[in-house]
C-alpha cells in the first residue's frame, strides 16, 4: 500500500492553500478531487481486512460549488491530509467507523450524490451480537435500525458491521450516524415515497395527541416555555415539507 509521504503532504497542502487564495475553481476542484482519490485508494490499502470497496458514480461527480469554494472545504481538505498520513496506524473499529461517517459526511457536502462502503463478510456480525454487545433486546436493536444504526441489507445473517455498536454509544457519531441514514434515504428517495412517510409521520402526531388537526394541541400554549417542545416543531417541518414535496410533484407532473 502506497501513503502519502512527508513530502507529498507538504506540497498538496502548499497547493491547497495556493488555490483557495487564489480562489480558483478549477484549482479548488482539481485539489478537492486528488484528496478524495488519495482517500479511497489509502484506505482500501489500509483497511483491506475490513473494506471490499468504495464506489460512487464518478462519471456524474458534480461539485457543489458553493461549498467545495468555502473555507470549510479548505480546513477539511487539510484536515483530511493529516489523517491520511496516520493510516498506517493500527486502527480500532471504532476510529475506523468514524473515518468511514467523516467521508460520507464530506462527500454529500461535496456532491450531494450517493458513496457505497462495501464490508467484508467477516468484519459483519449478527443483529442479535451486536443486541448483547449494547445491552439491549432485539426489538430494540430493530428499532434503532429504523433510526439509523448502521447495518447491511443481506441475505447472510451478519448485517451489522462491528464498528457501528461503539458509533452508537458515542453521542456525537450516533447523531451522525442517525443524520447520515435519513441523508442516504433522502438520496435514494422518490418525492413520492417520501410524501408517503410524511402521511405516516404526520398521522403518528394525530394519533398521539387525538385529534385530526393537530394544531389544536398547542392552541394557546407559549411554545418556548414548554419543556420539550420538538414535537411541534417536528409537527411544523413536516407540514412544510409536505407542501415542498406536493409542489415537486405535481410540477413534475404538469412538465409531463
Amino acid at each position: 500500500m502506497k501513503m502519502m509521504t512527508a513530502t507529498i503532504f507538504e506540497e498538496t497542502e502548499k497547493d491547497i492553500e495556493n488555490a483557495y487564495k487564489l480562489q480558483s475553481k478549477p484549482k479548488i476542484e482539481k485539489e478537492t478531487s486528488y484528496v478524495l482519490s488519495q482517500i479511497i485508494v489509502i484506505m482500501l490499502g489500509a483497511f483491506k481486512d475490513r473494506l471490499k470497496e468504495i464506489t460512487f458514480d464518478a462519471t456524474y461527480l458534480h461539485f457543489n460549488e458553493q461549498y467545495i469554494l468555502s473555507d470549510n472545504n479548505r480546513l477539511v481538505l487539510l484536515e483530511w491530509l493529516k489523517r491520511l498520513m496516520l493510516l498506517n496506524m493500527p486502527t480500532s473499529d471504532l476510529e475506523f467507523g468514524k473515518l468511514k461517517l467523516d467521508l460520507e459526511d464530506w462527500y454529500y457536502q461535496i456532491s450531494g450524490k450517493d458513496i457505497v462502503l462495501e464490508y467484508r463478510e467477516d468484519y459483519l456480525i449478527k443483529p442479535k451480537q451486536a443486541a448483547e454487545l449494547l445491552g439491549v433486546s432485539n426489538v430494540t436493536l430493530n428499532k434503532y435500525m429504523k433510526q439509523g444504526f448502521e447495518y447491511i441489507d443481506t441475505s447472510s445473517h451478519n448485517k451489522i458491521p462491528k464498528h457501528a455498536v461503539d458509533l452508537w454509544k458515542d453521542p456525537v457519531y450516533c447523531i451522525k450516524m442517525q443524520y447520515l441514514y435519513q441523508e442516504k434515504k433522502r438520496l435514494r428517495q422518490t418525492p413520492e415515497e417520501r410524501l408517503s412517510e410524511v402521511y405516516e409521520e404526520l398521522m403518528q402526531y394525530k394519533k398521539k395527541y387525538k385529534t385530526p388537526y393537530i394544531e389544536k394541541a398547542f392552541e394557546g400554549i407559549e411554545i418556548d416555555s414548554v419543556d420539550d417542545p420538538s414535537d411541534y416543531y417536528e409537527w411544523r417541518d413536516l407540514l412544510e415539507e409536505e407542501e415542498q414535496l406536493t409542489n415537486k410533484i405535481i410540477g413534475e407532473k404538469d412538465i409531463e
